[in-house]
């Protein structure tokens, strides 16, 4: 391999057009060296910057103008608390579907043994030292579910929304086991 020279240096700066002084002033370029299309890129990028000061110097005058200690950003969820300072009960995710004998044999609708293909989600939550389902309080949504106990806390997301009306929950007593069964939509 040959050894570079200043020259070729000098000759590689010249075809990309690299800029030999140092400025600070983003504006300050020359429009007659550049081909157009770094002329455009150039320009909005300038734009771009410019917006995006404009959108930072709106945030904090918004935040300066309200008398509020936290923006609602800051604010903790209320389960916060509950999450850090209770034991997390032992669950466990069952993915259920309803097959029939055409979708074994036949395969006409797509079904899969993967959970892709579950129509329904069975939770069981062990819940030891309760005694009742008076002391369970459960939270259903869209896309998690919030189990709360004196003791325990449980806060799980779904892999697919649910159908809030078909829903069930069930306490079984003797083995201190909750059941939520749940219908993806």
């Amino acid at each position: 391999m040959e050894h570079i020279q200043a020259s070729d240096i000098r000759g590689l700066a010249k075809l990309f057009n690299v800029k030999e002084e140092d400025s600070d002033d983003e504006l300050d370029y020359d429009v007659t060296k550049n081909p157009y299309s770094q002329q455009k890129i150039k320009i909005m990028e300038i734009i771009n910057k410019q917006n995006n000061a404009e959108e930072i110097s709106n945030h904090y005058t918004k935040l300066e103008k309200s008398k509020d200690i936290w923006s609602c950003d800051e604010v903790l969820d209320e389960d916060y608390d509950e999450a850090l300072t209770k034991e997390k009960p032992h669950y466990e995710m069952i993915y259920q579907q309803n097959v029939t004998p055409d979708d074994i044999y036949l395969q006409l609708d797509g079904k899969g043994p993967g959970s892709i293909s579950c129509e329904y989600l069975l939770v069981k939550i062990k819940l030891h030292d309760i005694t009742s389902s008076d002391e369970i309080n459960l939270k259903i949504s869209e896309d998690s579910l919030i189990c709360k106990t004196n003791k325990y806390y449980l806060d799980l997301y779904f892999p697919k929304h649910v159908n809030l009306e078909k829903c069930t929950a069930k306490w079984n007593q003797p083995n201190n086991l909750l059941e939520v069964k749940l219908t993806f939509a």
